[in-house]
Parts: C-alpha cells; structure tokens; sequence
C-alpha cells in the first residue's frame, strides 16, 4: 500500500512538472530562439551591419541564440527526469551551459559600453582605436573565458548520480572557486560599468548645452551616438535585473535553507533565461537602423 502511495505521488508530481515545462519553458525558449534568430537575420540585412556596434550586438544575440538552442533544453530535461522544478539539487551537469553562457554575455556587455564609451568620449579617434580587427580578438577573448568559468566545475571531477539518466554532481572546490571568481570579477565589471556610463551622462549634458553650435551634419551623429548609449545601458539593466537574485542566493540562503526556498529559486532561474528574450524588443524598440530594416522585411 505505501510502495503504490509512493509511485502514485512520483507519478504525479512528474506529471506537475512535464505540466510546468511545457506551459512556461517552452514558450519562452521559442520567444528566445525566433526573437534572436530575427534579431540575426535583419542585422544581416542591415547596411552597417559591419560596423562594431552591430558586430557585437549580433555576437550576443548569437549568445542568447545559443543559450534558448541549448541550455534551456538541457534544463528542461533535468527538470522532466528529476520530477523536480529546481534540480540544482541533483544533477549539476546541465548548469554548465548556463553559467558559460551568461559569462560570454557579461563580457559582452563590457565590450559594447567600452565601443559606446570610445564613439562618444572620443570620438575623433574611434575608427583608430575601435578596429574590426580588434572587436574580433575582444568576442574571442569574451568566449575563451567564458569556456573556462563554465568548465571549472569538471576539474575537481565528476559523480554519477545512480537512478537518474546523464546526471551527475560536481567537485564542491570546484564550486568554490567558480563562485569566488564570480564575486569577484562581477562587482569589478558592474564598477566598470558604472564609471562609464557616469562619465557618458556627463558628456551628454555637455553637448546637450551646446548642440546649437554644432554642424547641422553632425547633430545627427551625436543624437544616434547617445541613443545607442541609451540602448547598451537598457540591454546591461536588463541583464542586472535578471543576474540579481542569482546572485543574491548566498546572501537569501543565510536566512532560509535552499529547500525552504522553492519559489525564490524558481523565478531566479526564470530571470536568467528571460534575459536572453528580453533584448529583441530592446533592439526593435531603440534601434533605428534595426527596426527600419524589420518594417522592410515585413513589407
């Protein structure tokens, strides 16, 4: 009798979960996948798609392309074979995806302030210092760290979980150390981050008062220039936005143990991956050149 209780209840709350996945996970991984797919598909289409602006806001629209093609799938699964919303708990292996991903995105994020601050701060050298060749070398950089944030949790070694197909737990040293290269490199970037954006706004009030004297054929410029500033600095809020409570866990788990935390977890995890669906309609919503080359494609 206790041995059917027991099935019974399994069989339910793996039924709970399917239930779950299908009716929120799988929406937003098709909202991510055709959002940054359309995303790729207008830049291309776009004249100064090789510019460096759109060189990088098409590289992370790559990353956020990837992020809805594999680590959202990967976390489904988990979620299905688990019978549980939140197997962080379990099985570890599927977050690699994730955390490499959202590294990769963070470092872009810093590339595309610094590219915004250089057009705007000095912009008659940005063509020098802002090169192809460069914004190249930076995103394969941003990708090389980011592999290697992802993959510290496979060098302290790997346990299989018996019962459960592909699950395995991680090294808890290797998790150490992801986490404090995490806290420290994320406030540095934030700090970063912060400063130049601080000094965009202070340049922005300066032209603002002097944007009568300058060339009709250059206002033009400056007004693009600050609202592509604009839009960096509403794609990185968005982003923090979405980072925040993740990152909050240790501070929300010296109050609460992480099982008494079910729904903090719950929309934590929802944060991140709705951040990679997010930025279409930043770029369709600010974008000029972008949502001009959307009108023509739907036409």
């Amino acid at each position: 009798m206790d041995e059917h209780f027991t099935s019974t209840n399994i069989t339910d709350e793996m039924r709970d979960n399917l239930i779950f996945v299908l009716s929120v996970y799988i929406p937003l991984d098709l909202g991510i996948i055709v959002g940054n797919s359309l995303v790729l598909f207008v830049l291309r289409q776009t004249r100064n798609y090789d510019e460096p602006q759109f060189i990088l806001l098409g590289s992370l629209a790559f990353v956020d392309l990837l992020t809805g093609m594999i680590a959202v799938p990967m976390y489904m699964w988990a979620c299905i074979l688990q019978g549980s919303h939140y197997p962080h708990s379990k099985c570890e292996l599927q977050y690699i995806p994730l955390m490499t991903f959202i590294s990769v995105s963070w470092s872009h994020l810093l590339l595309i302030t610094v590219d915004r601050y250089v057009s705007i701060m000095k912009p008659l050298q940005y063509r020098k210092l802002v090169t192809l060749r460069r914004i190249y070398f930076s995103i394969a950089i941003s990708w090389i760290m980011g592999c290697f944030y992802g993959m510290i949790q496979l060098y302290g070694g790997i346990k299989k979980i018996e019962g459960i197909l592909f699950c395995y737990q991680m090294d808890r040293r290797a998790f150490e150390v992801q986490r404090y290269i995490a806290l420290v490199m994320m406030p540095t970037g934030t700090i970063l981050l912060m400063v130049m954006y601080f000094k965009i706004v202070l340049e922005a009030r300066k032209h603002e008062k002097s944007i009568v004297s300058i060339p009709v054929s250059r206002r033009k410029v400056v007004r693009n220039r600050y609202r592509a500033a604009k839009t960096s600095a509403l794609i990185i809020g968005a982003f923090v936005i979405a980072f925040l409570p993740c990152a909050l866990k240790p501070v929300v788990y010296l109050v609460y143990q992480p099982s008494d935390s079910f729904w903090y977890n719950l929309i934590a995890e929802l944060l991140l991956y709705m951040s990679s669906a997010v930025n279409p309609f930043i770029y369709v919503w600010r974008l000029q050149t972008f949502s001009c080359s959307l009108r023509r494609l739907l036409n």
